[in-house]
Formats: C-alpha cells, structure tokens, sequence
C-alpha cells in the first residue's frame, strides 16, 4: 500500500505539467551563528517539530511559486521574504563575526557531480542547481524590536555583500563541464566568474560577516539568489530573471552604536523592465553586466565568500531602478569587463539555448508532459500560491511532496521524467 502511494504521488507529480521538476530549486537549509546550527523549517509538513525552533521563515514550496520573477519586483511582500511571515525563533549573532548561511536544492541532478563543494548530503538534500546569477546580502531592523511578529514589506532594507559577475576570475572547469550536461550552459565562455557559481562551488553556502559596529537589536538578514539562465522574452511572463529569498532572524550583541542608513523597500530594489530584468546572459556573453539594485552599504563588513565582487559594488551608482534610491547599479569597472567579455561573444546571440518553459498561452492540459523534447514550450502551469498558517508555517498536509517521497521512487520517476522531456530545470 506504501508503496502504490508512492508511486501515485509520483505519478500525480509529473502528471502535473512538470512543475516540481520545472520550478524545484531550493531554500535555506539551516544557520551557522556563534557555533550554534538552527535548522531551517520543513516548509512540506507543518507538523515538524524543528519547525517550533527556527529562525529561518518559510519560503516557497517547489510546487509553486517557487521564486520571483520581474512581474513580482514591485511587491513589497514578496521581495522582502517570498511574503512569509514572521518564524518562531531570533537567534544571537555577535557584531563582527561570520554567519553560514547553506542552502539546499531540490532535485538530484547535481549530486556528487564534479565542482559541487566537498559537502556530505544527507538523505533527500541536493546542491543548488544554477551556477548563473548574483548572491546578494541585505540586512534591516525590526522596528517593532520583536522580529517574530515584524511584517517585512514595512522593513528598510540595507546591502551588506554582493557577488555578481567577476571577470577577473573564471568558473572551474568541473562545474563548466557539470553545468554542459543541463539545458543551460555556462556562460560566459572565456573569463567570468558568477556569484552563484562560486556559491555553488562552495558547497551552496555562503558567508556573510555582521558589521562589528552595528547597534545591538534585532533584524532581519535577506539572503538572496538571482538566476539570470531564463532571459526575458516579449510577452512571456514566465521568463527572467529567478529571485529566491529568504530571511533569517537574529539578534545582534555585543555591538557598537552604529545605527543602519536608510534603506529601501523590497518592492523598489530592482525594476522589472530594468537592464538587469533585461539581460540575456547568452547573447551578451558577460558584457555589459552591472550589479543590480543599491550598491553595498560602505559600513559595512565584507563577506568572507565576496570580497572580489563586493568593493566594485559599493562604488557603483544607480542608474536602472523603480526609485531613485534603489537601481541596477553601474560598477566603476563596468566598462573594462564589458570589453573583455565582448571579445568571446560575438557567437552567443545564434547560441542561445531554446528551453521547453510553460508557455503563458497554453492550458496546463496532461498533453504538456506529452511533448517531444524538441519543443520550444510546453502546457502553461500557474503559479500557485503556497497555504500558510497563521502563525506563518505551512498548512499540514499528508507528506506526498517530491521531496519526502522515498529517494529510490523519486530517482526511478526523475529517470522516467528525463526521458520523455527536456523541460529545463
């Protein structure tokens, strides 16, 4: 009987449009803080005691929406913390020093592959599975002074560490080689190296120091994934950039009386028709990129994973943005790396990879997981709002989401998946 549930929920998952295979990407795993790990919530079953004790709130589900895109770079709710309301939990982090925040992915393909960080998953955690994109650190107080009960799309958010694309340095070639086995290739094709790719070869972890000043108080820290491998198309809202972002909650000590500038509202840090929401990272092949939203807050500490990429950031100016205060900023060595990456791209426009996305036209009909894998697109899946609780956790379910399905079943349904589809991941 265990065993046909299984087999159903497999069934029912990839009967579906593909959407956990289309949309599964990750949340935050956990929090390293003054030697303490806090696990991150369960976000598929609501009745997980660690649940009780995290300071990570709750993200998206695989199933949907699963991150935000440039139709949602406006909403305040969404931008802040993937519209989750506050976790049970704020935990200590001493002004000065590092926190580790891990992240996991949420399908296998990049398990155990070459240029994945030397990381020992458990059963059913996986590795980040894009390698092009920006990690970016945002920090801003409750101003309620209880982070628990603080509503996030009121928070002023604060950059405190920015990787985006550093083209002094170039990806390894075991991720390069991992990443040539996806419908999603890396790029740029000569020097170039993306904070996500860095993160992910890092373990899909990053560092990020607390500024040693900073006034004691609680506050929110954002941490955010961009991945820029889907480019914008005209009339197509399922495309662009992919915004993942979660927040934790701590309480700095032993800091100073150095208080947090203005920030800005997370519906106003990037605009969606921006250059950044714009660009095609195949057809430009590196050039031209400027770190996206308000340059790195020069208060502030470098992370210890970021300190190449953060210095160009903070000395950035806004120039592409819903409000004069928040822009996809132009670094100061913008122009040099437009010039060497131009010189490897004068190819990528015709090598622009043609994804199998759901089409915004089509019905998310049982024809959709059908298709030849030589489709351009596919049936249409709407992005469906997750079920939260009051207190903000997730609503209890009986456990047949993909990621708590047995990982034999689950390999055996992505083995069938992979042979009837090309559906990007």
């Amino acid at each position: 009987m265990i065993r046909t549930n299984v087999l159903l929920s497999a069934a029912a998952l990839f009967g579906s449009c593909f959407l956990p295979l289309a949309n599964a990407h990750g949340q935050i795993k956990g929090v390293l803080a003054n030697g303490v790990y806090n696990d991150g919530p369960n976000i598929y079953y609501s009745g997980d005691s660690k649940n009780a004790a995290t300071a990570v709130r709750v993200m998206y589900q695989a199933s949907g929406p699963s991150y935000n895109l440039p139709t949602d770079f406006t909403d305040d709710s969404k931008m802040a913390c993937e519209g989750a309301s506050g976790a049970p939990k704020t935990i200590q982090v001493t002004a000065g020093s590092d926190i580790r925040i891990d992240w996991v992915g949420a399908t296998s393909e990049l398990l155990n592959k070459p240029g994945t960080g030397n990381v020992n998953w458990a059963s059913g955690e996986f590795p980040w599975v894009h390698a092009m994109g920006t990690v970016a650190t945002y920090i801003a107080p409750c101003t309620n002074g209880d982070c628990t009960s603080f509503d996030a799309s009121q928070a002023s958010w604060v950059k405190l560490q920015m990787d985006g694309l550093d083209m002094s340095q170039s990806i390894s070639n075991d991720l390069r080689n991992t990443m040539a086995g996806k419908p999603e290739p890396y790029y740029p094709t000569g020097a170039g190296l993306w904070g996500m790719a860095k993160f992910v070869q890092d373990g899909s972890q990053a560092t990020v120091t607390i500024p040693s000043g900073l006034k004691n108080g609680q506050y929110l820290i954002r941490h955010e994934l961009m991945a820029v491998h889907n480019p914008l198309k005209d009339g197509d809202s399922t495309t662009g950039p992919q915004v993942y972002n979660g927040c934790i909650q701590f309480e700095v000590i032993g800091g100073g009386e150095v208080e947090l500038p203005e920030g800005t509202k997370a519906g106003s840090l990037y605009a969606p028709d921006g250059d950044f929401a714009k660009y095609n990272v195949y057809s430009n092949n590196g050039a031209g990129f400027t770190n996206p939203g308000p340059a790195v807050w020069n208060g502030a500490s470098s992370s210890g994973s970021s300190s190449s990429s953060s210095s160009s950031s903070s000395s950035s100016s806004s120039s592409d943005s819903g409000s004069s205060a928040s822009a996809d900023s132009s670094s100061a060595d913008s122009a040099s790396a437009s010039a060497t990456a131009a010189t490897s791209s004068a190819d990528a426009s015709a090598a622009t990879p043609t994804y199998a996305y759901p089409s915004s036209s089509s019905s998310s009909s049982s024809s959709s997981s059908s298709s030849s894998s030589n489709s351009s697109s596919s049936g249409h899946c709407k992005r469906r709002k997750r079920s939260l609780s009051a207190a903000g956790a997730p609503a209890k379910r009986r456990p047949t989401n993909p990621l708590q399905m047995t990982q034999r079943n689950l390999n055996k349904a992505i083995h069938a998946r992979r042979h009837s589809s090309s559906l990007l991941h």
